[in-house]
């Protein structure tokens, strides 16, 4: 791979950077889904609570605001999409602040040390690259987490990572 990419689509450029930059911080949501392997997955969330207590809240997603997206996302009722990357869906403890994602393996593809878990749950199918210890079976109900340092969170009207582009309230 380069040292750096260039990223387009319709013949338009979307983002240059190194492959490290595009993948930690994607301008948008095309260069998000376009960089890495399986693709990120996205989910509709919802702002509610006020203060301190803000959370991001979709269908089986629960997501207490980071704070470096505090004064970025607007009141309650706004939609926003938040990423997640495959690879940082965890299946047990993690150290620090969470975001949950409830959903039911449907497809379990063994890998020998991890495993491919495609899901149902944050209102559509999602994927999950974890270790194979788990041993995950199709039906089995998940409790995946995700460190909040490593979600994404886009405007669904112009596609923008928050904090990059313009924000539509």
């Amino acid at each position: 791979m380069g040292s750096r990419i260039a990223v387009m689509n319709e013949g338009r450029l979307q983002q240059v950077g190194s492959p490290q930059e595009l993948y930690d911080r994607p301008i948008n949501r095309f260069v998000a889904g376009f960089i890495g392997s399986p693709a990120m997955n996205f989910a509709t969330v919802e702002v509610s609570g006020n203060g301190d207590g803000v959370t991001l809240q979709g269908a089986n997603v629960t997501v207490p605001l980071p704070p470096q997206f505090r004064e970025l996302v607007g009141g309650a009722g706004r939609q926003l999409i938040f990423g997640f990357r495959p690879e940082h869906l965890v299946l047990g403890p993690v150290t620090g602040a969470t975001a949950t994602v409830n959903a039911k393996a449907e497809v379990v593809e063994y890998l020998g040390n991890e495993e491919l878990i495609h899901a149902s749950g944050a209102g559509r199918d999602i994927v999950a690259l974890v270790d194979s210890s788990y041993r995950v079976r199709p039906g089995d109900v998940l409790e995946l987490r995700i460190p909040l340092d490593k979600i994404q969170l886009f405007d669904p009207d112009t596609n923008f990572a928050l904090p990059f582009g313009p924000v539509t309230a």
